[in-house]
């Protein structure tokens, strides 16, 4: 059970697990299976390991032609509007 569990925890795309290309194919996985129009990449303040990896999550997904609004953002709600406002003029973008 421990060897399972420990490799159920590996398979975890995360940002500190480098090379990680596996993230980035789920996210186009995802965009494709969902048909979305665009994506929302979020990194908390704290997380510079994603904030890093933002850089080439969106890179890669403008490459294929997917919208991107990256956010940064921390756990308090002093930030709201700004992102009320990034996001609502994004989805405007999208409805064009």
């Amino acid at each position: 059970m421990i060897n399972a569990l420990a490799e159920r925890y590996m398979k975890i795309n995360c940002a500190c697990f480098t090379p990680n290309t596996a993230r980035i194919d789920d996210i186009e996985r995802y965009v494709k299976e969902y048909r979305a129009d665009g994506v929302v990449d979020i990194n908390l303040k704290f997380c510079t390991l994603y904030d890093i990896e933002g850089f080439t999550v969106e890179k890669k997904l403008r490459e294929d032609g997917v919208p991107v609004l990256g956010l940064e953002t921390d756990y308090n709600d002093e930030d709201a509007a700004q992102l009320r406002t990034r996001v609502g003029a994004f989805l405007e973008i999208l409805r064009k």
